[in-house]
């Protein structure tokens, strides 16, 4: 069961998280211009957050998967470019640290090796944000947050609609996601008296899986199956009820830095705090069709889940 500050989390918005998972990508696209939103500032005190050899070079390594509209996806015109909500705020955030941010096309298992190992300085666009993550492995800095959702077949055969209704269903969902032990608890606590929900895990594509007949349902966050659904003929997407939706996922999509790297997270949480505040942040995620997915501002802090210290791992 999720705790108090988790419970807190889950009232205090119902928007959109990102957790998605398949094989690893690599390549670089090069800094995104967000057309249309307005220039920012540089904050020098947030700058001087910033840790000496990202100042030094002028660039922020940032990795996701460019297959997660509108979080993040490939410009149809060159695939190396990536494109959406993140990739805009990454840029005003860049004019606000006095940098560039440099996005790399990596799947979900590729990416937290990869911060790791330094061939990244951030993960963004797939990491969910949870408790342990805090704690234990990395700071997190939220910047979307969204409930969960289902992408069926048109007219909606199996009668999704809510837990309950996926007793004894097959559901699809992405390789190694938070999405599988969500599937588990929900299953513990709602098909107790009857058959579990089955969970069929994939590398992406999920969605022939469901044409097939494969799996009943595929999961993931509302927002992003609302867009798949108005692109691909057949399909359409069903959002569980919200007091379901939050029991044992927080919706929160976080910015993944190193715990080596207190000065970044700050650094990135107080570009963010700026975009909140002045409205661009707002702008760009209504851009997209996804408002209702910023997180309120006070949820705009490093590890906002446990109040984990800063570059610390909690005993």
């Amino acid at each position: 069961m999720p705790s108090n500050a988790t419970k807190q989390v889950l009232k205090s918005h119902s928007a959109r998280v990102l957790a998605l998972s398949c094989a690893v990508g690599l390549l670089s696209a090069g800094a995104i211009h967000a057309q249309d939103t307005p220039a920012q500032d540089v904050d020098t005190e947030l700058r001087d957050l910033l840790p000496a050899d990202i100042k030094e070079a002028g660039t922020i390594v940032a990795s996701g998967a460019f297959d997660n509209p509108p979080a993040i996806f490939a410009d149809v015109n060159d695939t190396s470019v990536a494109k959406g909500i993140a990739p805009d705020l990454s840029h005003a955030m860049g004019e606000i640290l006095g940098v560039t941010f440099e996005w790399r096309n990596t799947q979900w298992p590729g990416q937290l090796p990869g911060l790791d190992a330094g061939t990244f300085d951030v993960v963004w666009g797939q990491i969910s944000v949870t408790e342990q993550r805090e704690r234990e492995l990395i700071d997190l800095v939220p910047w979307y947050q969204s409930g969960i959702g289902f992408l069926v077949e048109e007219g909606n055969p199996s009668e999704v609609s809510d837990w309950e209704s996926l007793c004894g269903q097959i559901v699809g969902v992405s390789l190694g996601s938070i999405f599988v032990d969500v599937v588990k608890n929900a299953s513990a606590k709602y098909c107790a008296d009857s058959a579990a929900i089955r969970i069929n895990e994939y590398q992406g594509n999920e969605e022939p899986a469901l044409r097939s007949g494969q799996v009943n349902a595929v999961m993931d966050t509302y927002t992003v199956l609302t867009q798949m659904a108005d692109a691909i003929p057949g399909v359409e997407a069903v959002e569980l009820p919200q007091e379901q939706s939050f029991e044992f996922f927080p919706g929160l999509a976080g910015i993944g830095v190193s715990k080596e790297d207190p000065g970044l997270s700050k650094a990135l949480a107080g570009a963010l705090r700026s975009l909140h505040e002045n409205g661009t942040w707002q702008a760009i995620a209504e851009r997209y069709d996804a408002g209702a997915d910023v997180p309120p501002l006070d949820l705009v802090k490093v590890n906002a889940l446990t109040d984990t210290p800063v570059g610390e791992m909690a005993n």
